[in-house]
């Protein structure tokens, strides 16, 4: 009996980030900033590396989903060493985003155990949902998922 708990558990726990708010990433300028700026507004936090296969083939397409929902607010964070590794990159494949870094340690603390993770982070900063691994961004019941944070609650 105790073989089959101990992978349910591990897997339960494998998505357990610590306090939202506390995350922090710098922009190009190097600004430090929090997620606690966001409060009151639902945020989809996005860690990726230019590094990273899965999320150099994912991005283009989060991309043009975003695009196709600007009421979205997207936090595409990366881990790279470098801020020109990810300007890089977005620049090479035309995607228009910021380009925004923090390390390894603090996309940890966010439940991050694998790239790309996203995040639904709710209006009142609570983590909704996360997701480890490369997302179908064309997938319907995903953008379902995603939109309904984003979905003023008296409509």
């Amino acid at each position: 009996m105790f073989r089959f708990l101990i992978p349910l558990l591990l897997f339960a726990c494998a998505f357990a980030p610590a306090q939202a708010t506390a995350f922090q990433w710098l922009d190009e300028a190097g600004t430090m900033h929090h997620l606690d700026e966001y409060s009151g507004k639902p945020v989809l936090l996005h860690l990726w590396a230019s590094w990273c296969p899965p999320c150099r083939a994912e991005m283009p397409e989060l991309s043009a989903w975003l695009k196709k929902h600007p009421e979205v607010t997207l936090l595409p964070v990366s881990v790279d060493n470098e801020f020109a590794d990810a300007k890089n990159f977005l620049a090479g494949q035309h995607i228009v985003m910021p380009a925004l870094l923090t390390d390894q340690s603090q996309a940890m603390s966010m439940g991050a155990r694998g790239l790309p993770t996203t995040i639904i982070i709710s209006a009142n900063g609570k983590i909704k949902q996360g997701f480890i691994g490369a997302r179908n961004w064309l997938d319907s019941d995903f953008t379902s998922k995603v939109l309904r944070e984003f979905t003023p609650a008296d409509k």
